[in-house]
């Protein structure tokens, strides 16, 4: 059967605000990544777009960017759909639905009607519009302080522990020429900073950017053609609406507890070199630590506590120094730590390259719902060599 593999992948560089329009950005990382594998426009005849706020279906939008393609998708999985999307591509090429198939996704923090030639739609809408914003829903933010809070409140999970996750993270960002919040930060800076829904700080919070990052997956008989080499898929499992069933879930659990022992079933967590994990917030780190089974329920402070996840650590995490302090370009902000798992399996991290790091981590978490938690949760484990 045909083998599909990451052939390689590239980022435009991110800004706080731009004047372009979300498939402007889209069609410069195609560019991006098609030039750093070598790959011409006319071999991708697939295409998945990252995106629950364009109002054009991906058909239009591939011809909206020259492509005549077998295969697309419009990926609309909130925080998961970057991951999610690549699993779909590995998909289509081991069916032999497409050979060449280009996930992208990001855009602008701001929308242009004009630019985009229609309204945006919000995303969620029925569910927030029926369920949640009658009775006085903030956002990602407020919903986010209120699991932290419980989180806290249950097992004595401290700000001092979440801090160190956002300070560490800011240490490798500090590394990386693309990430938009490079100052240096303490942990007083930290515990200092504004309060935006109580427990959560400033400092929680990612920052919406502009921006788009693709990827392209292939066979691995095509991507040994290239210059560079391929990027294998060891695992992979996928969630949706964990806890939708009872009427009364668990608010802390996620979705990678119905997976987990899949996902690690043929390559132990012990094998991870790395985590690349979603980080739209520091609990969201502690919360997938706990259900992927790096540590017991409740425990994810004390293992932050305990555990040097530095790049220089034992466990190290989120290298490029996540969405916390590159930023978050819409949708394609999952694409970040896939794009940095690449770099560290291929030894072109530069400064923050993990020496020989062979085999890591990379977790999608998307959309918040009125009833579970995390609507969509995923996971995949990437590889310099191929998994048999």
């Amino acid at each position: 059967m045909t083998r599909a593999v990451i052939a390689g992948g590239a980022e435009t560089r991110f800004s706080r605000t731009s004047d372009l329009a979300d498939l402007q950005f889209m069609a410069q990382a195609i560019r991006l990544a098609l030039e750093e594998t070598g790959i011409s426009k006319a071999d991708v005849d697939g295409i998945a777009f990252c995106a629950n706020v364009l109002p054009d279906d991906s058909s239009y939008m591939a011809e909206h960017l020259g492509f005549s393609v077998r295969w697309t998708m419009k990926a609309d999985y909130g925080g998961a759909s970057s991951v999610l999307s690549v699993a779909r591509a590995v998909e289509a090429v081991e069916a032999g639905r497409a050979e060449v198939v280009v996930c992208v996704g990001g855009g602008n923090r701001f929308d242009f009607t004009d630019l985009h030639h229609d309204a945006v739609s919000p995303p969620i809408d029925y569910a927030h519009r029926s369920f949640v914003l009658p009775y006085g829903y903030g956002g990602p933010n407020m919903q986010m302080a209120l699991l932290q809070r419980r989180h806290m409140e249950l097992y004595g999970t401290t700000l001092e522990q979440l801090g160190k996750i956002a300070t560490t993270f800011r240490r490798h960002a500090q590394l990386n020429d693309n990430a938009l919040l490079r100052g240096d930060m303490t942990l007083q800076d930290y515990l200092d900073s504004p309060l935006i829904a109580d427990p959560i700080r400033k400092f929680d919070c990612v920052m919406r950017c502009a921006g788009a990052v693709a990827v392209i997956v292939t066979s691995e008989e095509y991507a040994k053609r290239l210059a560079k080499p391929p990027v294998y898929i060891g695992a992979y499992q996928e969630q949706h609406s964990f806890g939708a069933n009872d009427m009364s879930p668990d608010k802390l659990e996620t979705g990678f507890v119905a997976f987990r022992d899949k996902l690690f079933e043929r390559i132990p967590r012990e094998e991870m070199d790395f985590l690349q994990l979603y980080d739209d917030y520091p609990i969201a780190i502690v919360a997938q630590l706990e259900d992927l089974g790096f540590c017991k329920r409740g425990e994810g402070g004390k293992f932050i506590e305990d555990t040097d996840i530095s790049i220089w650590g034992d466990l190290p995490i989120n290298t490029s120094g996540g969405i916390l302090s590159i930023g978050q370009p819409r949708l394609g902000g999952g694409y970040i730590p896939l794009i940095e798992a690449m770099r560290q399996v291929r030894g072109e991290a530069g400064p923050r390259q993990i020496k020989d790091a062979k085999t890591g981590l990379v977790s999608g978490i998307g959309l918040m719902s009125y009833l579970s938690n995390l609507v969509i949760t995923c996971g995949m484990i990437v590889g310099k060599e191929p998994f048999e």
